[in-house]
């Protein structure tokens, strides 16, 4: 599951964007808060984080969403529990204020949360270090625990496939166009980015299936070829395309040889069989000649006849 974990200081309008997803969020969970408003639950908040003066980046803030692999096959109740169960591994306890908003008006059904770092008692249990990487961690030993699929094992599935994809395209695309489009019609987006000195310089490959405009900000869909292949790098890649293009045009000469060969003999047959029709032509023309002997013949049987 792709997920999001970061420290930092909040006002109401978190509480209010989590609260809202354009009228479709529902709240799944709230612990220590009174207050069902935004302002009033980041008041609570803030006035607990004050008990601590020592922490600024009082509060917790991120996401879990569930990818396609998963689809929405989880109940609300499930998901809430993988992501407060998530959230204890890095030190949220049942004296931490927070709220849990499932979103839905985007691509990915995904759930939100807030924490107050600072408990009821005015101790900061969250660590800010690695806070990112360990909630992942987290994330991922929940979803081992409930056999669901992690981000990392659906990652390795989707970068071997999209390797075996751009292998098949690259026995035929003969450029960078031809590979983008034919890439395409398999269910990928080709991006390719360059510089001055060496062109296309690098690529990212992405499933139209995982884009996702609403979380671009928050993570770039997708993968880098270093990502998904260390044994096919760009150089490789522009080789091989170039290798497709000469064949093509060495084809395309051989072709053009065997055809002008074919024209010429054509050619030949036909002039022979030109001067052949116009022989007997000729001779079908030729006038017709009565010799004088023919001729006496003719006027002796005329005379016996009368």
């Amino acid at each position: 599951m792709n997920n999001s974990a970061t420290t930092r200081t909040i006002t109401k309008i978190a509480l209010e964007y989590n609260g809202n997803d354009k009228g479709t969020a529902e709240m799944v969970a709230s612990n220590c808060l009174l207050s069902s408003m935004a302002e009033g639950q980041f008041l609570e908040m803030k006035t607990v984080a004050d008990r601590n003066t020592n922490v600024k980046k009082w509060a917790l803030t991120g996401y879990i969403s569930q990818p396609d692999e998963i689809g929405r096959k989880l109940t609300d109740e499930e998901f809430t529990e993988i992501a407060t169960k998530a959230l204890e591994k890095i030190g949220v306890s049942d004296k931490n204020q927070f709220r849990l908003d499932i979103h839905n008006s985007t691509k990915q059904k995904h759930i939100h949360f807030i924490v107050n770092r600072i408990d009821i008692s005015g101790k900061c249990t969250v660590k800010s270090h690695d806070v990112g990487r360990r909630f992942g961690e987290a994330v991922r030993e929940v979803c081992k625990e409930k056999g669901l699929l992690t981000d990392v094992e659906i990652g390795i599935q989707k970068k071997a496939e999209m390797l075996k994809n751009l292998k098949e395209t690259l026995k035929s695309a003969k450029n960078f166009d031809e590979l983008i489009f034919k890439m395409k019609e398999r269910g990928f987006e080709i991006q390719l980015s360059k510089n001055v000195k060496d062109g296309v310089s690098g690529m990212r490959i992405v499933m139209e299936k995982d884009k996702n405009p609403n979380t671009d900000r928050i993570y770039k869909a997708g993968y880098k070829l270093s990502e998904i292949t260390s044994k096919l790098k760009i150089a490789d890649i522009k080789a091989i395309l170039n290798e497709n293009r000469a064949k093509k045009l060495d084809n395309e000469t051989v072709f053009s040889e065997n055809s002008n060969q074919e024209n010429s003999g054509n050619v030949q047959k036909n002039d022979s069989v030109i001067s052949e029709v116009g022989k007997a032509i000729e001779e079908f023309l030729k006038p017709t000649y009565t010799s004088n002997s023919d001729d006496e013949l003719l006027k002796k049987k005329k005379r016996k006849s009368r």
